[in-house]
């Protein structure tokens, strides 16, 4: 425990990014109301400061006089390929020196005792090894830690698999992963030589994790890699809704069954595939009702489009939804996954980009979800199909059950106390 302070003054550090910020906020909100015990502030981009006071945390904004800047580097207007991932990679580099100085600036007023870096708030393990300052990596998708022993993540969704060829597959692929990281290493050397950065650390793993603590905000039964760091640990998802104004759904009786569809928020570029998808599904099913949420929470007071056994809102928090529906058609991100995890309910996964190909593949051999490919309607038509005629869904069942298990804010104190008691 802290013994030089009355309160532990915590530092919550995360991209201004719902599937990132969200998770984070989630994590640190009961701490919030232990007001006699930490001091916590989140420090993030511009375009969620309202959003993180409207919660009563206290915000310190990053690059305030570029207030869209970390939304025009990571929204593209397609999937992302490996020349756009070094393009945002050399563009976030560009802003690193700046964010640095004023997270530094920000700290010496505020004085942090520990720190809780979002895995992609790279700038913050920079100014907590130079100031000596504990940190924890709060990381919504465990499996972006690289693979040393077992399939990698981030090449389309692999099945791990047990013979010589997959075997093979697997090294090649984690050749790719590693050479592509340092060839950009490589050609923005000069930009990196002012941080003291390397990529790996003596063990071989990456450095952009926090050395003493990795809390993965997911659940272990539904992944089948086992060589993680060893600081490493699975405390649970954080995945419920934050704000308790969301758009009201009544569901409509008349229709045999309600179908969700949603991509999250990130995906702009791909709002008007989903509602195509959707116009087509309630032609050829008029029985169901199917009800489209469009990820766009500034913009949920905005009219609804109801026409007929369709219904599209530009935002439905998945409390407020998923309770009410029987399907869902999504896109693989880990919110909405673990959501039907949460409510115990099925889904036709069409992974569009990052992460989302590696939870369509894990929710496939949990038997929680069935996987279709964006680029073939006919894959879609045939796993929605495949979904409603599936009578059992017993391993869905049983992890929505165990989804309560998990505690993550209070395995996150008891890492907070661990480190800075110096454990």
């Amino acid at each position: 425990m802290n013994t030089y302070k009355e309160k532990i003054e915590i530092a919550v550090v995360t991209p201004p990014f719902s599937g990132h910020l969200y998770p984070a906020l989630e994590l640190a909100l009961p701490l919030l109301k232990e007001k006699d015990k930490y001091n916590i502030c989140i420090y993030t981009g511009c375009q969620k400061e309202e959003v993180v006071k409207k919660l009563g945390f206290p915000v310190k904004v990053f690059l305030r006089d570029k207030p869209a800047i970390f939304e025009k580097i990571s929204d593209t207007d397609k999937r992302t390929n490996l020349w756009i991932m070094y393009k945002q990679f050399k563009e976030n580099m560009g802003l690193m020196p700046e964010i640095i100085r004023e997270m530094e600036d920000f700290f010496s007023e505020r004085k942090p005792d520990i720190v809780i870096a979002d895995f992609t708030a790279v700038p913050a393990g920079f100014v907590c090894k130079k100031n000596n300052i504990p940190w924890i990596t709060s990381i919504p998708t465990p499996f972006a830690i690289e693979s040393r022993t077992t399939t990698p993540s981030y090449m389309g969704g692999l099945y791990p698999r047990d013979n010589f060829l997959f075997k093979l597959r697997d090294s090649i692929a984690k050749n790719i992963v590693r050479n592509f990281k340092r060839m950009v290493c490589f050609i923005l050397k000069n930009q990196l030589r002012q941080f003291n950065f390397t990529l790996y650390n003596e063990k071989g793993e990456e450095n952009i994790y926090s050395p003493y603590s990795i809390l993965g905000l997911g659940m272990k039964e539904i992944e089948f890699r086992d060589d993680f760091p060893s600081q490493f640990s699975w405390v649970g998802p954080c995945c419920s809704s934050l704000f308790k104004n969301s758009v009201q759904f009544e569901n409509n009786k008349k229709f045999e069954k309600t179908v969700f569809l949603t991509n999250g928020t990130h995906l702009k570029w791909a709002k008007k595939s989903i509602i195509e998808l959707a116009k087509e599904l309630s032609k050829i099913y008029p029985e169901f009702l199917f009800v489209v949420s469009l990820g766009s929470y500034l913009e949920k007071d905005k009219g609804i489009v109801k026409e007929n056994n369709l219904h599209i809102y530009h935002y439905l928090d998945y409390d407020e939804i998923l309770p009410k529906i029987d399907y869902v058609i999504h896109h693989g991100g880990a919110g909405i996954l673990y959501s039907c995890i949460k409510y115990n309910k099925p889904a036709v996964i069409v992974p569009h980009d990052y992460d989302q190909f590696d939870y369509a593949v894990r929710a496939d051999l949990a038997k929680i979800g069935i996987p279709a490919k964006l680029k073939s309607r006919k894959s879609i038509l045939k796993a929605f199909k495949k979904m409603l005629k599936r009578e059992e869904w017993n391993n869905l069942e049983k992890l929505s059950k165990e989804f309560n298990n998990y505690l993550p804010s209070e395995m996150l104190k008891k890492e907070i106390d661990r480190l800075l008691k110096g454990g």
